[in-house]
């Protein structure tokens, strides 16, 4: 039975103002102020005091619950992949076709927030190898967050059932639960995934049908302790009705309402990336102004990362947690790779992707893409990094490489860049019988520009080989945003710029500037890459990510690689394979393809100015490099946190 709404509904406490969007998609009801007398309060959770203050006036509660399918980044504030509604006891149905939800959760084995590991540990292995064969108390997301319940309800299954052996676990584990109740209990503290405990266990031992149901109507022997529920179990109809009625699905992403079926694919893709960080992350080197964002990325079974500053401190803290170290690639302790190597522990470095924000790093603006390279770091050539080596011996089957030539034409048609920064350019003198060639200046202690571009390594070095290059060319000189700025080196003065160049173009977009010329003249510069994917000539005088592959004019000594790749095989390796992406409203993983949204809509509302800053920021910024970051060198330096390899290419 459907229940029939209230005309006008009100939230109460922040969870449901949290959950604002996915309660006014599901009910078609927007939450306003109680004004009229026959309003109904919408509530989180049926046992809440809100619930039981409006059910003691007379006006019954809409009430809502997390539903069964959550992914492991979903939280009240940062969208939910389910939710449960029921009004006056009865459920709030949702108008689209039904779903086989439990079919498709067992299938894809996803069970409540999703948050444990995919396959068994070996302690859960232990538990169940041998004899005497054990039983299952399955400890469902509320019990492990009340102790108290918890334990009584473990002494009333030991007392009902004295000749079993049990283990206690569940999806949330079991860490509340204190020793020493019974020679028959095993405990396992971690979380664990409930089909796996289903298969392995003699029976299960359940709080209420409804945490019950998904083993029960799954075929596993289920008894219910809830004296509640004292009786006949409910038919698989009943309990089939229990599980799924009044569940509504949402993109986990947008908030909006979809699909049953579209909603288990999402999670499914949200669990396996979490489950991907099959070990804990201790991060050095990361900013504060970082940490929200990669705390994401690194987020996993074994539990958040830890934030360290210095290689003790990170080796210690990755022998206390068996965890993988991650250190940003600029901020590297000198000793922490020998360190690593020294007891075992492994080491990778993260730097932004190729595509980052609305803003620049160096204006503090969070980035939402990174990669994580095992190898080395891809803008430094003195070591194969984790993207060459993808560009190097990959695969490239037809349907990646489909999505890559999508992706890419996407990014163009959007208009879309690394930073996205910058201003339109609105003087229409550019020449209309000359080529025009950009140079992109860069910041010039760049690792990249250091270690990668043997003979121009300066960007007046750059602009004279340029000029010698293309005599009769218009040439544009864009000075990188950090130099122009003044937070990076790297400055030429304007007058002595202009004996090269013909105009320089600093504060335009880089992607206006590429629409304007026909080749690009750089070091190392991402601009290189940015003109490859729109179809334009590019000459490299260093040894970038993107060169050697059969698709720039490389200018440096032993550029070859190998490998001669098609646009698109480059596009995929390094916007596909390599990065890992954050949806930085939601702030829970995403593809590429879903990031673009973000980024256009992020642009179109920044400031248009050459940074996309407000003049008090930009003041602020250049305070901040002028005052507070050398201070913070020489802390770090005293604390044995050094620039590691050096920065990034722009």
């Amino acid at each position: 039975m459907q229940a029939s709404l209230p005309p006008s509904l009100f939230a109460t406490g922040r969870t449901i103002h949290h959950l604002r969007s996915e309660i006014e998609g599901a009910t078609g009801c927007a939450l306003a102020y109680p004004r009229r007398s026959d309003a109904a309060g919408v509530v989180w959770g049926r046992e809440g005091v809100a619930a039981r203050a409006l059910e003691r006036i007379g006006r019954p509660p809409v009430v809502v619950e997390a539903g069964p399918i959550l992914s492991p980044y979903d939280t009240p504030a940062t969208g939910m992949s389910s939710l449960r509604l029921r009004y006056r006891g009865t459920p709030v149905e949702t108008p689209a076709p039904p779903t086989d939800i439990l079919g498709a959760l067992r299938e894809r084995r996803l069970y409540g927030r999703n948050r444990f590991a995919l396959e068994g540990s070996a302690a859960l292995e232990a538990h169940f190898s041998g004899a005497p064969a054990r039983s299952l108390i399955l400890v469902d997301e509320a019990l492990a967050a009340a102790p108290r319940r918890l334990r009584a309800f473990v002494e009333r299954v030991l007392a009902d059932r004295p000749d079993e052996n049990f283990l206690a676990a569940g999806p949330d584990g079991c860490r509340g639960l204190a020793g020493g109740l019974s020679a028959r209990l095993a405990v396992l503290d971690e979380p664990a995934n409930p089909w796996l405990l289903f298969e392995r266990a003699t029976r299960i031992h359940v709080a209420s049908w409804e945490s019950g149901a998904a083993a029960r109507l799954s075929g596993y022997e289920t008894h219910c302790v809830d004296p509640a529920a004292s009786g006949a179990p409910p038919s698989d109809a009943a309990l089939t009705r229990l599980f799924e009625a009044g569940i509504h699905t949402f993109d986990p992403w947008t908030r909006e309402p979809i699909a049953a079926g579209d909603g288990i694919e999402r999670v499914a893709w949200l669990r396996d990336r979490f489950a991907a960080n099959d070990r804990r992350v201790v991060y050095v080197g990361i900013s504060g102004w970082k940490r929200p964002a990669l705390d994401v990325f690194a987020d996993g079974p074994h539990g958040s990362p830890v934030h360290t500053m210095t290689a003790e401190d990170a080796v210690g803290a990755g022998m206390l947690h068996q965890a993988r170290v991650l250190a940003w690639a600029t901020r590297e302790p000198e000793q922490l790779e020998a360190r690593c190597a020294e007891v075992g522990l492994p080491l990778a470095r993260i730097e932004d992707g190729f595509l980052r924000s609305v803003g620049l790093g160096a204006s503090l603006q969070p980035g939402a893409s990174i990669v994580v390279d095992d190898q080395g770091i891809y803008y430094d050539p003195r070591k194969e990094s984790r993207l060459s080596l993808i560009l190097a011996h990959a695969a490239f089957p037809p349907a990646l490489v489909a999505r890559a030539g999508a992706l890419r034409e996407a990014i163009v048609a959007r208009r879309l860049s690394k930073y996205n920064v910058g201003v339109a350019d609105a003087d229409g003198d550019w020449p209309s019988g000359r080529r025009v060639v950009l140079v992109p200046g860069q910041v010039e202690d760049d690792a990249s520009v250091l270690h990668g571009s043997p003979h121009v390594r300066s960007n007046r070095d750059l602009l004279r080989a340029a000029r010698a290059r293309n005599p009769e060319a218009y040439l544009l000189f864009k000075p990188h945003p950090d130099v122009e700025a003044g937070f990076r080196p790297g400055a030429i003065p304007e007058a002595e710029a202009l004996t090269l160049a013909d105009r320089i173009v600093g504060g335009i977009s880089i992607v206006d500037l590429l629409d304007r010329v026909q080749h690009v003249e750089t070091m190392t510069s991402l601009a290189g890459f940015e003109a490859l994917i729109r179809g334009l000539t590019v000459a490299v005088h260093g040894r970038p990510f993107y060169s050697g592959w059969g698709l720039t004019e490389d200018l440096a000594p032993n550029a070859a690689r190998g490998r001669t790749l098609v646009l698109d095989e480059l596009v995929a390796g390094a916007l596909i394979l390599y990065p890992r992406y954050l949806d930085p409203v939601a702030m829970k993983p995403c593809s590429p393809e879903q990031l673009l949204d973000r980024l256009s809509a992020a642009r179109d509302a920044a400031p248009r100015t050459p940074l996309s800053l407000s003049r008090t920021a930009q003041v602020m910024m250049r305070a901040r490099y002028a005052l507070l970051n050398p201070i913070m060198r020489y802390l770090r330096n005293r604390r044995g946190v050094s620039r590691g390899s050096g920065g990034k290419p722009r």
